[in-house]
């Protein structure tokens, strides 16, 4: 089951080492005992060559790097798995934490190892921003006994930063002596000299990581000026690790998480959709499906919450003789049933493969923020005029349902686009265009009296369902028609209303 397997923790002890020129420059072929007097170190291994390729995780303010803490996926050599390292107690100690996952706990950031670090990175998303491909040269070293009390290896390291502000790449080669679990640190003042003999040099740098991003800034957030398709995907990537964060309080059932989750991915679809062009176009197609499934597999508890919420509000807001027959008990019964095979189904969508593969895909995604030829230009010239022709579309849509407002799925399609305008003047907002606020809220207050609607309408359906099941059991129906009967002037009040304001923000952006 990915993501959800127990992890197990170790201490690391390693020191790394610069290489003489003679062996740095040396064939790629040529193992490390013909370029080392590696006798000196006493009985040892052939060497054993692997290709170890890492993607490191780190949150766009590089919070984990500046905690000195690294979280990676390694595929290759006898530890592939998840690795999360925190540092020694001291500044320069030697020895460090770690918590290891194996390759099967997914392709995602494990929630577990999410968790540990939680205090420093919140909400912030932890996206994949370097790849490390390493040719590692493993010599072990033996005690007299034959166990295994060290491993010298020599890596050829390529190093990549992938995030799209900040992409570099970058090649060195070095030496780690890492010592077993079990053998003590004293072993280094005895291992030590004689490396140092030979030409290697101590290396004091904390990480390969903290190497390639020495001279990477935080990214910084957005404006006008960031090339598009960067600048709506370090905004989507805002609701992504609000979505990150909430994995574990879903599965929980926490009061509020399955509803935030669903916010989170509806936010990240709906930019997606109104800015769809500054994409590539498979790449945010693909996503936008993922993205829709993974929705519709968290709505069912959800739904099952707030329909259970409304009709409790309509149920308390009855006279005593209005509520007629055993009302509430038939709707309370098939509320709480729907409730549990919401989050049954949420549960196994979240444990499935197919999630942990568009949580990592998603995130792939967005640091990568794979742009169309538009995407690349400035987020000012762009997107303003993206958001007028998602206006325009909520312009053709109003005329058609006008044409005919009883047929509430016509207005149901221009809730939709509503929606998304109100996403994407929430990306203006945030972009600090002037005036961007005031028109997101206005959209907001839109999209949510349609929201109102939409919902009387679900409601009445259910109404209609739960009086079917009466009349079959032989019970009362004049609280069902009673209550229809309210949700429909309810419904009509508020279409009156959003109606209104819909020509407002109309005739302000045709102005």
């Amino acid at each position: 089951m990915p993501n959800h397997q127990p992890a197990t923790a170790s201490r690391e002890a390693e020191r790394k080492y610069a290489l003489p020129s003679r062996v740095d420059d040396a064939a790629p072929g040529r193992p490390l005992g013909e370029l080392l007097d590696l006798e000196r170190l006493g009985a040892h291994s052939p060497e054993r060559v692997d290709v170890l390729v890492a993607d490191y995780s780190d949150t766009p303010e590089l919070d984990l790097l500046r905690a000195k803490i690294t979280l990676r996926r390694r595929t290759g050599g006898g530890d592939a798995g998840w690795h999360l390292k925190t540092p020694g107690r001291r500044e320069g100690d030697d020895v460090r934490g770690e918590v290891r996952l194996p390759l099967t706990a997914g392709l995602r950031v494990p929630a577990s190892m999410r968790a540990m670090v939680a205090d420093l990175v919140g909400e912030r998303p932890l996206l994949p921003i370097v790849r490390l491909t390493t040719v590692r040269g493993t010599t072990e070293l033996y005690r007299a006994d034959g166990s295994v009390r060290a491993e010298l290896c020599r890596d050829r390291v390529t190093a990549e930063v992938r995030r799209c502000d900040a992409l570099r790449e970058l090649e060195w080669s070095e030496l780690e002596l890492e010592l077993a679990p079990d053998e003590p640190t004293a072993a280094f003042d005895e291992l030590e000299p004689m490396l140092l003999d030979a030409g290697c040099v101590r290396d004091h740098a904390p990480s390969k990581l903290a190497r390639i991003l020495a001279d990477v800034p935080p990214m910084p957030d957005p404006d006008f000026g960031t090339p598009a398709a960067e600048a709506v995907a370090a905004l989507m990537a805002v609701h992504f690790g609000r979505l990150q964060s909430l994995e574990v309080p879903m599965l929980a059932n926490e009061p509020d998480a399955v509803h935030q989750a669903r916010v989170a991915m509806r936010r990240m679809r709906s930019h997606l959709q109104a800015f769809r062009r500054v994409f590539d176009r498979a790449d945010a197609e693909r996503l936008r499906e993922e993205m829709r499934w993974a929705g519709e597999r968290c709505s069912e508890a959800r739904d099952a919450e707030v329909l259970g919420e409304e009709l409790d509000a309509l149920l308390d807001g009855l006279d005593g003789d209005e509520l007629v027959g055993p009302v509430r008990e038939r709707i309370d019964s098939a509320i709480a049933e729907r409730h549990r095979k919401g989050l049954t189904r949420m549960r196994q969508a979240v444990a499935s493969a197919r999630w942990d593969a568009f949580m990592a895909s998603a995130a792939e995604f967005l640091v990568d923020a794979p742009a169309s030829g538009k995407g690349r230009r400035p987020a000012g010239t762009v997107l303003p005029k993206l958001v007028d022709r998602a206006i325009e579309r909520v312009v053709a849509r109003t005329e058609r349902a006008d044409a005919d407002p009883a047929d509430l799925e016509r207005w149901h399609e221009v809730r939709k686009g509503a929606k998304r305008v109100r996403y994407a003047f929430e990306t203006l907002e945030a972009l600090e265009l002037p005036g961007a606020e005031q028109r997101r809220r206005a959209w907001k207050a839109i999209a949510e009296d349609f929201g109102e609607i939409q919902d009387a309408a679900i409601l009445g359906e259910q109404l209609a369902a739960f009086e079917r099941g009466a009349e079959a059991a032989g019970e009362p129906l004049d609280t069902y028609e009673l209550l229809r009967d309210r949700l429909g002037d309810r419904r009509d009040e508020r279409l009156e209303r959003v109606r209104g304001m819909l020509g407002d923000a109309l005739a302000e952006h045709g102005g």
